[in-house]
C-alpha cells in the first residue's frame, strides 16, 4: 500500500502528534454543526403547518431523539478524548439513520429534507478520506433512489438527486484529500525547518568551538614562546660569557654562572614538562602508576621541591598510606606550596592537613595571604590565567595542571577561604587499588557519578579539557 493510500484510508493516523490536536478539533465542530442543523429543522418544522400536517406521528419523537443525540455528542466532544475510527463510524451511522428516518417521516421521496444528506457528506469529508466520503455518498444516493422509487417522485428527481449526491461526495472528497495532503506537507516542511535549525545550531556551536580552540592555540603559543625565551636567554648569556671571558673569571664567579645556568635549565625543564602535561590533559587521558605511598613522604618531597620546608605546618590524621601516582600528587602539592609561598607573607606558616573521609583521602593547603576573590575561583584553574597583579613569576599553568592531575585520579581540586585568613586549596582522592591505569580526565559535572562508586579508577570519558 502506498503512502497516498494510507493517507486516504485514515488521514489522521499518519500525522505527527503535534498535528493531532488540529484533527481532533473537528469533533466538537461537527457536534456544533449537528446542533445548528437540528435547530434549523426544528424552526422549519414548528413554523410550517404544511410540513407538520404531512409529517407522520413519529416526527416529534425523532426530533426529541435527535436533540438528545446532538447535545450528548457535544458533551462527549468537550472531554478532549481522541476520535477513534469505530467511534466516528458509529456517529456516522447514527447521523445517516436519523436523517433517513426524518426524510421518511416527512414525505419520503417527496420530502424537501433530502438535502440533509449533503450535510452528512460534508461531515464525512471532515473526518474521513476521499474513499470513505465517496462510499457514503454512493450509499446515500442508493437510499435516496429507493425512497424516490417507493414514493411518487418524478423521474427527474429520481435521476438528479442521486447523481447530485454522488457528484457532491466526489467533490467534497477531493477537497478532503487536498486538505490532508496540505496538512501533511506543512508538517513535513515544519519538520525539515526544525531539523535544519538544529543542524545550523550544531554548526554554529562547532564554529564557536573551533574559534575558541584557535584562540587558545594562539594564546598557548604566545605564552609558551615568552616563557621559553627567558631561561633560554639566561642560559645563552652564561654560555657566551664563559666562552668569551671564561679564562679571566675566577672559580667562584664561574661556579655562580654555572649554577645560575643550571637553575635556568631546571626551570626550562619544568616548563617543558608542564607544556607536555598540558598537552596530555587536552588529549583527555593521562597514564597513572598508582601505588601506596605515605602522606608524609608526599608532603616532604613537595616541600623540598618548592623550598617551603621551613614554613610548613603538617597535620596528618590518616591511618595507612595514600594510593595514588606519587609523582603526580607531589607535583600537585608542589604547585600548591609554591603558590602559598608566593602569595603569603614570608614569615607566615603554610598549613597542610591530610585526613580520611570515608573512602577518600583529603588534602588541604592553607596560607595567610589575601586569598582568592570568589569571582576568580574558577578562572584561576584555566590555562595561563592568574588572579593577581603582583608580578610573581609563573606561566599560569600550575593550577590547571594540578586540577587535571587530581581529576585523573577521580578527585577534584577546589579553592575557598581559610576561616582565619588567606586561601584554602583542597583536593580529595578516592581509595583505589594499586596498579597502572590509563584514565580519562572527567569534567566537574561527571565527578558526581563517581561519588556512588569511588572504588573504581576509571571514570566516564569527558571532552578534552
Amino acid at each position: 500500500m502506498s503512502a497516498t493510500d494510507t493517507r486516504t484510508n485514515d488521514p489522521e493516523a499518519g500525522l505527527a502528534p503535534a498535528r493531532l490536536s488540529t484533527i481532533l478539533r473537528t469533533k466538537p465542530t461537527i457536534a456544533v454543526l449537528r446542533i445548528c442543523v437540528l435547530a434549523v429543522i426544528v424552526v422549519i418544522f414548528l413554523g410550517s403547518a404544511g410540513i407538520r400536517d404531512e409529517a407522520g406521528s413519529a416526527a416529534p419523537a425523532l426530533l426529541v431523539c435527535a436533540v438528545v443525540y446532538a447535545f450528548g455528542s457535544l458533551v462527549i466532544s468537550t472531554r478532549g478524548e481522541g476520535s477513534s475510527v469505530p467511534g466516528r463510524g458509529l456517529t456516522l451511522a447514527l447521523d445517516v439513520a436519523l436523517v433517513t428516518a426524518w426524510v421518511l417521516a416527512t414525505g419520503g421521496g417527496d420530502s424537501e429534507f433530502w438535502t440533509l444528506y449533503l450535510i452528512v457528506i460534508v461531515a464525512v469529508a471532515l473526518r474521513f478520506g476521499i474513499v470513505e466520503t465517496v462510499g457514503v455518498a454512493l450509499g446515500l444516493a442508493i437510499v435516496n433512489a429507493v425512497e424516490l422509487a417507493l414514493g411518487d417522485g418524478m423521474l427527474t428527481l429520481r435521476l438528479y438527486r442521486p447523481i447530485l449526491l454522488l457528484v457532491a461526495g466526489f467533490a467534497v472528497g477531493v477537497l478532503s484529500l487536498q486538505r490532508v495532503d496540505q496538512r501533511q506537507k506543512r508538517a513535513e516542511m515544519e519538520a525539515i525547518a526544525e531539523s535544519t535549525a538544529r543542524q545550523l545550531g550544531r554548526e554554529r556551536a562547532e564554529v564557536e568551538r573551533l574559534r575558541r580552540v584557535d584562540l587558545a592555540r594562539t594564546e598557548f603559543l604566545g605564552v609558551a614562546a615568552h616563557e621559553l625565551r627567558t631561561p633560554l636567554a639566561a642560559i645563552l648569556g652564561v654560555l657566551t660569557t664563559l666562552k668569551d671571558h671564561g679564562a679571566a673569571l675566577d672559580d667562584v664567579v664561574r661556579i655562580e654562572l654555572i649554577e645560575g645556568a643550571e637553575g635556568q635549565a631546571e626551570r626550562l625543564t619544568r616548563l617543558v614538562e608542564d607544556l607536555l602535561t598540558v598537552s596530555r590533559i587536552q588529549d583527555g587521558v593521562l597514564r597513572l602508576d598508582v601505588s601506596p605511598v605515605g602522606a608524609g613522604d608526599l608532603i616532604a618531597d613537595a616541600a623540598r621541591a618548592s623550598g617551603t620546608r621551613d614554613r610548613l605546618r603538617t597535620e596528618i590524621e590518616l591511618d595507612g598510606p595514600v594510593v595514588c601516582d606519587a609523582d603526580a600528587i607531589v607535583r600537585v602539592l608542589t604547585n600548591l606550596f609554591d603558590n602559598a609561598r608566593k602569595y603569603s607573607p614570608a614569615d607566615s606558616p603554610i598549613v597542610v592537613e591530610v585526613m580520611a573521609q570515608e573512602r577518600r583521602v583529603r588534602f588541604e593547603v592553607r596560607d595567610a595571604g589575601r586569598g582568592v576573590a570568589e569571582a576568580d575561583r574558577e578562572a584561576i584553574f584555566e590555562r595561563f590565567r592568574r588572579a593577581d597583579d603582583s608580578g610573581a613569576p609563573g606561566a599560569g599553568l600550575g593550577l590547571y595542571i594540578s586540577r587535571g592531575l587530581v581529576r585523573a585520579h577521580g578527585g577534584e581540586l577546589e579553592v575557598g577561604d581559610d576561616p582565619e585568613a588567606g586561601a584554602s586549596f583542597s583536593f580529595w582522592l578516592p581509595v583505589v587499588s594499586p596498579g597502572e591505569h590509563e584514565v580519562p580526565i572527567p569534567s566537574a559535572a561527571e565527578l558526581d557519578a563517581f561519588e556512588s562508586d569511588v572504588s573504581q579508577v576509571t571514570v566516564p570519558t569527558a571532552p578534552a579539557v
